[in-house]
């Protein structure tokens, strides 16, 4: 039997339950289920119910007579209204909401910061639930940041996610260091270096956990964060830094240094170069780079999975050219065996070679120019060129205008020594752009308005009239040759053509034009430069205050020179009056720009051919001591 007291308990704990089912909106079959007396006593007086009789029953036909029970859903019974904040959160079909994932909140935080809201997105992130939050939506936030160069506020996210108990992964590190290595002025961002210093550790600490937990975890044990740190330290001059981090790795396995680390590392290198003005220090980075190029030779050797790229390739060349020339050396070297473009008199392969693209093509031209081998960077183009296949697509974007202008530069240069068929060569080469973009469509060897330059100023070092003639009428389409049809008495006739492919002349044009003509020492040559000029409008190009100073200014004098020739020939008798006042303006304009700067396009470069011989003798004399130096 139970107490009165227990009664009192048991019907206190059946209302609290009731008043807690009420609010909680407790389905009223399971809380009768609850409720339900399971005591042994509920049974025992149940037990002694009296059983019904026969006489008692109820006929069967009046239980079929009695309407059956309806029973109602259990949505549709009479349940406690639900509060506000729970129909609210309830869909409108009636489904409880989905739970955010990670990834929905990752495209949330990019929606916010296209619209300018990133303090919005932080304050989204940190405020969901920790089930909706992973290390690839904080990699997502921590980029999004980095893009906007908020570098103190991406790592200070990085801080606030490993404190609530994220750890940091591989594209973590490689977010931040990448994100950090978009800053150049590394002396106006000391902290951010720190911190990048920082990270490298928290890497380093990353890897060994990786190679004890994880061990077959390839892809956390990429060298991607690796890649960036190296270009910051380049960008920072830490360069010793650089071969610390080379030789803290692993030098066998998936943590190995890759293709992309010792191009990183060469790029690092040659961007050092690019800022040092002192030629000794200049000498030991390239000293360094030659380094790097024996330990890819090893790695090479020691592991045959180890393949060379292009942009490998062109980071070596480019990190050697401007060291001492045993390192040019060597980078010729590199370029016959990996590009297939050797010198002349060595045999070279039938085809041209896979590495071989527009980075490694200027990387070769380059060396050759640095080096003032000017005849090796013709010779280099003229067997690209012969061998080039523009019917394949793929290589329709090996040779460009950068690499043609490398060309015609050499060619030009070659001119100043006193090669006589140099401008004749330049013009075909501009020829051979012309077909081919016509035939395949190339725009990106077409040539431009540098490109005609440097071929009339080929011809003006050669001083060949007719090609400069040849050159301004492919380039503006003004035929130039009918002047000797008219004597200069009829304006000359202009070609049509498609849309960009005529060029408007400008001052640096017939300066040009001007001066091949005033080499010549010819009044016929003379006559028809003062014909293409007063055509062009000499007038306004010579009041042109935008144009170059130094074209402007050496356009004048040849003009002003010209003219004086022309005042003593029969042919401009009835032309002597406008001659005059034409010779006036030029002078005075001339003596205005007296003292203009010379581009560095008009500097000589190559120098003597006695210098030449003696770079070559020095290189040949560094060669022969290598090679004759006793061996350890």
């Amino acid at each position: 039997m139970i107490s009165s007291q227990g009664k009192r308990a048991i019907q206190g704990a059946h209302n609290g339950l009731r008043r807690w089912s009420k609010r909680s909106n407790l389905d009223p079959l399971l809380y009768r289920f609850i409720t339900a007396d399971h005591t042994s006593e509920r049974r025992q007086q149940r037990l002694q119910r009296p059983r019904h009789s026969s006489a008692n029953r109820v006929p069967r036909d009046s239980i079929d007579n009695v309407p059956p029970i309806t029973r109602f859903p259990p949505s549709s019974r009479s349940i406690p209204p639900a509060s506000p904040e729970k129909r609210s959160a309830k869909s409108e079909n009636g489904q409880s909401p989905k739970l955010l994932r990670p990834y929905d909140l990752a495209l949330q935080l990019k929606q916010l910061c296209s619209e300018g809201n990133l303090n919005g997105a932080i304050e989204r992130l940190q405020s969901v639930p920790r089930d909706a939050q992973n290390t690839a939506v904080w990699n997502t936030m921590l980029s999004l940041c980095m893009s906007r160069k908020r570098f103190q506020l991406a790592y200070t996210l990085f801080t606030d996610m490993k404190r609530r108990g994220f750890s940091p992964k591989n594209s973590t590190f490689t977010t931040m260091l990448k994100g950090l290595s978009q800053i150049s002025d590394w002396p106006n961002f000391p902290k951010q270096l720190v911190h990048a210093h920082a990270l490298y550790e928290h890497y380093l600490k990353h890897i060994e956990s990786v190679k004890y937990h994880e061990p077959d975890n390839i892809a956390e044990l990429s060298t991607a964060p690796l890649v960036a740190y190296i270009g910051i330290l380049g960008t920072a001059g830490e360069l010793q830094k650089i071969f610390d981090v080379y030789f803290a790795m692993d030098q066998e396995g998936p943590g190995a240094p890759d293709k992309f680390i010792f191009t990183a590392m060469l790029r690092a290198i040659a961007n050092h170069q690019e800022r040092l003005g002192d030629m000794s220090v200049r000498d030991t980075t390239a000293s360094d780079a030659k380094h790097v190029w024996l330990q890819i030779e090893k790695a090479m050797q020691k592991r045959p999975e180890f393949e060379l790229d292009s942009r490998l390739i062109a980071a070596s060349i480019r990190a050697l050219t401007r060291g001492r020339p045993n390192d040019q050396n060597l980078a010729l070297d590199i370029i016959g065996e990996h590009l297939g473009l050797t010198r002349p008199g060595d045999p070279g392969p039938l085809r041209l070679s896979k590495h071989l693209n527009t980075w490694t093509l200027d990387a070769a031209l380059q060396v050759c120019i640095v080096m003032q081998k000017f005849r090796l960077c013709v010779h280099f183009m003229y067997r690209v060129m012969d061998k080039v296949d523009f019917e394949k697509p793929y290589m329709r974007s090996v040779v460009g205008r950068t690499h043609i202008h490398k060309l015609i530069r050499a060619q030009a240069t070659l001119a100043t020594l006193a090669s006589p068929n140099e401008s004749s060569r330049a013009i075909e080469v501009l020829e051979w752009c012309l077909k081919n973009d016509a035939i395949y469509h190339i725009p990106g060897l077409r040539p431009d308005t540098q490109t005609y330059h440097l071929v009339l100023m080929t011809c003006f070092r050669n001083s060949d009239w007719e090609g400069a003639v040849k050159t301004f009428q492919l380039m503006t389409g003004i035929q130039a040759d009918a002047f000797h049809e008219s004597e200069g008495g009829a304006s000359p006739q202009v070609q049509k053509r498609s849309k960009g492919r005529n060029l408007s002349p400008d001052v640096e044009t017939m300066s040009f034009i001007m001066r091949t003509a005033l080499h010549t020492k010819d009044n016929t040559n003379y006559l028809q430069a003062i014909w293409l000029a007063e055509y062009v409008g000499i007038e306004k190009m010579l009041q042109d205050e935008s144009a170059e100073p130094y074209y402007r200014g050496t356009l004048a004098r040849a003009l002003g020179t010209i003219i004086n020739h022309l005042m003593d020939d029969p042919r401009t008798e009835y032309r002597r009056t406008s001659f005059s006042l034409l010779k006036a303006q030029a002078q005075e304009v001339a003596r205005g720009l007296k003292n203009a700067i010379r581009p560095e396009s008009e500097k000589l470069t190559l120098g003597s051919m006695a210098k030449l011989t003696q770079e070559d003798e020095a290189v040949a004399f560094d060669l022969a001591a290598r090679s004759t130096k006793p061996r350890k």
